[in-house]
């Protein structure tokens, strides 16, 4: 079973967020699928955005450096991504490769959205640092 991605309105009434559910596997046959979705939230003009991984059930290498890609990507856009409600074998893979210190993870979207997107006042949270 491959992944694959509903893009949905994000759970705040900001343009420029989205949340993206991960379904399925993300691999080698996968990782495609995560970079053309990136590739249109980010040309639509969202650039804060939360990878939902509650119905994610595997991931490998390859799709973790997807997920490294897509948060490059939305830096590189001016923006973030944080994985929400990562569970069983997704977070012991994220744990094991130390990227769980590289990608913001929160246990909810709206706690993501919390720790990556900009307040109000314009000022957007600290985020992990996956070149470090």
């Amino acid at each position: 079973m491959n992944a694959r991605l509903v893009a949905l309105p994000a759970s705040r009434e900001q343009e420029e967020q989205v949340v993206l559910q991960l379904t399925g596997e993300l691999d080698l046959d996968s990782e495609a699928v995560l970079a053309a979705a990136m590739t249109e939230v980010l040309e639509s003009g969202r650039r804060w955005i939360v990878l939902d991984c509650s119905r994610l059930a595997f991931c490998d290498s390859r799709g973790m450096n997807a997920l490294l890609g897509a948060q490059q990507r939305a830096r590189a856009s001016g923006g973030g991504i944080a994985l929400a409600a990562v569970g069983g074998h997704v977070r012991h893979v994220l744990a094991l490769t130390g990227m769980d210190q590289a990608v913001t993870t929160a246990a909810s979207v709206d706690a993501c959205f919390d720790l990556i997107a900009p307040s109000p006042a314009g000022t957007t949270p600290e985020q992990p640092d996956a070149t470090a």
